[in-house]
């Protein structure tokens, strides 16, 4: 079932692991170009790995199109060439998994949203989500 989050303010999240703590100075945090990349960099690769464990979900391409509409917005409105190819990268991926996705629901004989399985797109020689998860 759901949880529920306990009563009162900000209740615990159990199993919440960071793969990195940034230590950032406490005057002119994210000005300097090394910086905003050091976080970027680890941005595009905790939503690569997010649209990853997604892959296999009925509705990925929903899930996944505010995702790429607003990587466009990034792109129409940053200058850096980089971070452009990031996003680019993963409005690729996501464009590549949604017309997987699309292909593969047309197999089903429920409707996207009565799929009670997360991953029920996923070839049976595939790992689970879990182990994807937990191999990165």
């Amino acid at each position: 079932g759901k949880s529920k989050k306990g009563g009162g303010g900000g209740g615990t999240i159990r199993g919440l692991r960071l793969p990195l703590i940034l230590k950032l100075p406490k005057e002119g945090t994210l000005r300097t170009m090394e910086q905003l990349d050091g976080v970027l960099k680890e941005v595009f690769v905790l939503l690569n790995r997010e649209v990853d464990l997604y892959r296999y979900s009925p509705g990925f391409p929903e899930f996944s199109f505010q995702i790429v509409q607003r990587l466009r917005k990034f792109n129409k409105e940053i200058s850096n060439g980089r971070w452009r190819a990031y996003s680019k990268g993963t409005i690729e991926l996501c464009e590549k998994h949604s017309t997987f996705a699309t292909q593969a629901r047309s197999t089903l004989v429920d409707a996207p949203k009565d799929v009670r399985r997360l991953e029920a797109l996923k070839p049976s020689n595939i790992p689970s989500m879990r182990d994807r998860h937990d191999a990165t």
